[in-house]
């Protein structure tokens, strides 16, 4: 006897539970960026909690609205003037009394940036 449509799609969807990532998001030890927000021109600084081949999780002090835009400024000590990456946010929620946390998608991932990234973190 076959199950039906509805009980067999709710199961399925409680077993794959997926955020869409594309890459595996590496941990990171508070590296401190410097963050303009594109839309209000408003500076601020932030750490990366963790970073992948397509974002890259972000502490913030405020939460931000899906879609804003941000012009983040990474200092690599490799010898190079920081890293500037375009990212749009997914997502931003309050994690406790001390902050927030913003889902960074990267609007520009060149194949130079993500290696400077990948020889620093990795």
């Amino acid at each position: 006897m076959m199950k039906s449509g509805v009980d067999l799609s709710s199961r399925m969807s409680a077993v794959v539970k997926t955020d869409n990532r594309i890459f595996f998001r590496n941990p990171l030890y508070d590296v401190k960026t410097n963050i303009k927000n594109v839309n209000t021109g408003e500076r601020f600084d932030a750490f990366v909690k963790d970073v992948s081949g397509s974002g890259m999780g972000i502490a913030t002090s405020c939460a931000f609205a899906a879609g804003t835009i941000f012009e983040i400024s990474l200092e690599i000590p490799d010898g190079f003037g920081p890293l500037k990456l375009l990212g749009r946010v997914v997502w931003s929620k309050e994690t406790d009394f001390l902050g927030y946390r913003t889902g960074v998608t990267i609007l520009n991932p060149r194949f130079m940036s993500v290696s400077r990234i990948l020889k620093l973190f990795f």
